[in-house]
């Protein structure tokens, strides 16, 4: 079940946040690229990752403006106004002083802030980080142009569809397994937009602090897979050879997303970074993580979410039942069952999105939470009495 999500302000800009765990320190962990707190707990891997965690800190999670729950304003903003949304959140929630946790990208920024806010953080911790996202001779491990090209290409193309984004290169562990790969595109559409995700790519691009590195003397522990696909592992040795006060731990595996693969060995080295102590997987027991927790509107959690495609299992985890109670109350509140409802509410959005954007029929399909194109196209045409893409062309052509 997640924490409740709360929020906080940045100037006029509403921030998303979430506490959860009771533990001595207190830990921020900022996630990679775009992301959904919400959603993040929906998932029994980064969920047991982040249970893991809260189980000797208290740990901190938010979403960065422009994505996931926090304002969907223009996600190209600067570092600065990230660093300041980040200080909000620390005002808020009453940390002076924290530990960093930094994945991808979010370790570049966890990094920028070490290196302008010492004085609010303990120590830092990174894995799959780069200093930055464009080649140079210098730093030869980061994409060209035109592989960056590529993989704009791919976000506005095939924006959600699970198996043709690329995400054996984040996750090879899970090639096996589409139906992961599809749950997780549902989270990256969950979390951002196409245009967003487009933009925070860009923007990742010309992100570049290898001007500051050697200014970081916080405590610093960067954990990298030995054959991480996207991101080197020369580019985690670049920054371990840069910040004098830190410690390099190479792993096995080739994931870029931590909470898949060997999870635990990445979660002991961080438990032993913060505590002085490694847990023994062995003997491992399930960690029981105090959380205060609301009665979750129903009616509130499906109309934000009804567009993902999610199991009916998903929606009863956002909405804090188990699935039983779930149908029950759904029955009862919208006296139509999940997937009656579900589908009609997605036919209406897939129609307001043919209407009001420049989506294709494609993209629209994935957008609104089918599945696949067929079945998509066959249901529109069952509710309007017109496939998708003529209902489009008729709508142009008056």
């Amino acid at each position: 079940m997640k924490p409740i999500t709360k929020y906080t302000k940045n100037g006029n800009i509403n921030i998303a946040y979430q506490v959860v765990g009771q533990g001595p320190v207190d830990l921020i962990y900022i996630p990679g690229w775009v992301s959904n707190i919400d959603m993040m707990w929906v998932d029994s891997k980064i969920a047991e990752c982040l249970t893991r965690l809260a189980g000797f800190s208290r740990l901190i999670l938010f979403d960065k403006r422009g994505t996931g729950l926090s304002d969907r304003v223009n996600p190209t903003c600067t570092l600065d106004e990230r660093m300041d949304d980040i200080l909000s959140v620390m005002d808020t929630v009453g940390t002076k002083k924290a530990i960093f946790f930094g994945h991808s990208e979010g370790g570049t920024i966890a990094s920028l802030f070490a290196a302008t806010y010492p004085e609010r953080v303990i120590s830092l911790i990174t894995i799959g980080v780069f200093a930055k996202r464009k080649y140079s001779v210098d730093y030869p491990w980061a994409p060209k142009p035109d592989e960056r090209k590529i993989f704009y290409d791919f976000i506005q193309k095939e924006w959600g569809n699970g198996q043709k984004m690329g995400l054996e290169v984040i996750m090879p562990s899970m090639a096996n397994d589409p139906d992961y790969y599809n749950w997780f595109a549902s989270y990256l559409r969950s979390s951002a937009s196409p245009r967003a995700a487009l933009a925070l790519a860009k923007m990742n691009t010309e992100s570049d602090i290898t001007d500051i590195i050697n200014t970081i003397k916080v405590p610093t522990l960067i954990l990298h897979r030995k054959n991480d696909i996207d991101v080197s592992v020369e580019e985690a040795k670049y920054l371990a050879d840069r910040i004098s006060n830190s410690k390099f731990v190479e792993l096995q595996g080739n994931d870029h997303c931590f909470w898949v693969g060997d999870s635990f060995s990445v979660l002991a080295e961080i438990e032993e970074f913060i505590t002085g102590k490694r847990p023994v997987k062995e003997v491992r027991q399930s960690i029981n993580v105090s959380v205060k927790y609301s009665k979750i509107d129903i009616e509130y959690v499906m109309l934000n979410n009804f567009q993902y495609n999610l199991k009916l299992e998903d929606f009863a985890k956002l909405c804090g039942r188990s699935l039983s109670v779930f149908k029950r109350d759904f029955n009862k509140h919208f006296n139509s069952t999940p997937f009656r409802w579900l589908k009609s509410k997605r036919l209406e959005y897939a129609k307001t999105l043919l209407l009001e954007s420049d989506l294709n029929v494609n993209q629209v399909c994935y957008e609104s939470g089918f599945k696949n194109n067929s079945h998509f196209v066959q249901s529109f045409k069952e509710k309007f009495n017109i496939p998708p893409y003529r209902f489009k062309i008729k709508y142009l052509s008056n």
